[in-house]
């Protein structure tokens, strides 16, 4: 078998037909002797008992039956130990990856020293159709975080293929509903490719990415802070760096209210400024190791941007899971302020202080 194609499904009965209908055109188009496994998370509307019955009419289609909503990172694994092909791939199964990219795909890897080949929607001649403009901010805030770890345009796609020796020795271990990023940070590879494709926005069914999936992607990236030890030491420094500047801000903020008699809304603000110029040197010369004078202007003005948005960022998180999703309000800025702190370090990471 050449190539194992998992499909994860929940809800996904009005897509699928169309789907494998598609994905096995291609296949045989290509000439490509490949399987497809559907891993079904015991879909409410009948998704695995159709599949059942589609397996009279696809000799290489196969059906594992969950027995919860366990999500797709998960699926993906479920389904990749049960494959027998030498390239194993992914697919999401609501028709919004384009069937005849499979192909293209797959003999890239083939021919190729390719190990990893991704269908991405954010290289040159990649593009989203019919996604809100929420969807598309959230999409790339994602992606903007995944950049501490890899230069791969697309870490979040949920299009892909892999040599199946290159995950053989690897332990993974992510929850929610994106597996790439995990798979280009452990994956045993050297090559990796990004097609450029076109996705389409589902017609058909609901989304499943919601509020749950991005508190585990955000776990996922701390998690992998700790696999990668150089980002983990860095973000270990920032962390006491950043604890340092604090202590300055309540310092300066005490001082020149208490001592000074300056009005405590305007100490504030010279306490900010000063915490996060102490922060800057600190960053410069210990976290990131770079010379005091080198770019100094430019990085200390990129720096403070990086900041304020970072406030921003805080106060939205803590008005949005105040107000809209009813969480107390101390409860709520601790996850606004890791939330803040995480876009911080990524931020001057990867446009502040990056190589």
């Amino acid at each position: 078998m050449d190539l194992s194609l998992v499909v994860p499904t929940y809800n996904e009965k009005e897509n699928l037909p169309l789907l494998l209908e598609k994905i096995f055109f291609e296949l045989k188009k290509s000439k490509i002797k490949g399987e497809v496994i559907v891993v079904d998370d015991n879909s409410k509307d009948g998704t695995g008992d159709l599949v059942e019955k589609l397996k009279r009419k696809y000799k290489n289609l196969h059906v594992i039956h969950r027995a919860g909503k366990l999500g797709l990172s998960s699926a993906v694994l479920d389904g990749w130990k049960i494959a027998k092909g030498k390239i194993l791939g992914v697919m999401d199964a609501d028709l919004s990856h384009p069937t005849e990219k499979i192909s293209e795909m797959f003999f890239v890897i083939k021919r190729n020293d390719t190990d990893l080949v991704i269908g991405s929607r954010y290289v040159k001649g990649g593009k989203i159709v019919g996604w809100s403009t929420y969807r598309k901010i959230l999409s790339k805030g994602a992606t903007l975080l995944a950049r501490v770890f890899t230069s791969v345009k697309d870490p979040m796609a949920g299009f892909f293929m892999i040599k199946k020796e290159c995950i053989k020795n690897v332990n993974f271990d992510s929850k929610g509903f994106k597996i790439l990023l995990e798979m280009i940070i452990k994956a045993e590879h050297k090559e990796i490719k990004e097609i450029p494709i076109t996705f389409v926005n589902r017609t058909k069914g609901k989304s499943k990415a919601g509020i749950k999936e991005i508190f585990y992607y955000l776990n996922n990236l701390g998690r992998y802070l700790t696999y990668k030890k150089s980002v983990s030491k860095e973000f270990i420094k920032f962390s006491l760096v950043g604890s340092f500047g604090v202590i300055v801000n309540l310092l300066v903020l005490y001082f020149l209210t208490e001592f000074v008699g300056v009005y405590y809304l305007l100490s504030a603000i010279l306490a900010f400024v000063l915490a996060a110029t102490s922060n800057f040197i600190g960053n410069k010369l210990w976290t990131f190791n770079e010379h005091f004078n080198e770019n100094l202007p430019r990085k200390y003005a990129r720096f403070f941007l990086v900041s304020l948005f970072s406030l921003l960022i805080n106060l939205m998180i803590l008005y949005l899971l105040t107000e809209f999703f009813h969480v107390y309000y101390l409860v709520s800025q601790v996850l606004a302020i890791g939330c803040a702190f995480i876009f911080n370090f990524i931020g001057n990471k990867i446009w502040t202080f990056r190589a």
